[in-house]
């Protein structure tokens, strides 16, 4: 008769359940949420942190265009949504009620996106690595996450 122990299945099954009841929207590592809670209880008025600066309108386009972010509330430490621009000036929108169009500019120090029924316009900060959104209408901060694939 084989002996065989039930521990590695049930170690296998939970693994497996933990992996799929994830909720892949909250942020994916510390760092993120460090940052999160930092901004989520500094003045959108106020100045940078030490070692963070605005990003001009060049270096937004160099940033964003082409490119795919996830973008997460800094109070509730979740994704809201998914964005992808082009460097045409076009983009899309995913993880509100369904996926959105838009046009997209960068004039002057901000990032603006213009969909359907959905407008934003965001400063865009930089300490290097990381971007932080502050929407100075909602006086609200995301942080931005670079993604590989939309």
């Amino acid at each position: 008769m084989t002996k065989f122990s039930i521990a590695p299945i049930m170690f296998g099954g939970l693994v497996l359940l933990s992996a799929c009841s994830s909720d892949p929207r909250v942020m994916p590592n510390d760092h993120m949420q460090e940052l999160a809670t930092s901004f989520s209880q500094r003045d959108i008025h106020g100045p940078l942190p030490s070692g963070w600066r605005q990003l001009d309108g060049t270096e937004i386009n160099y940033r964003f265009a082409n490119e795919t972010y996830g973008v997460y509330s800094v109070t509730t430490d979740q994704q809201l949504l998914v964005m992808h621009l082009e460097d045409n000036s076009t983009g899309s929108l995913v993880g509100m009620d369904k996926p959105r169009q838009c046009q997209w500019t960068s004039i002057a120090d901000r990032l603006t996106l213009d969909c359907e029924k959905f407008e934003k316009s965001w400063r865009i900060y930089t300490n290097g690595p990381d971007l932080v959104a502050a929407d100075l209408e909602e006086e609200t901060y995301a942080i931005m996450k670079k993604r590989n694939t939309y």
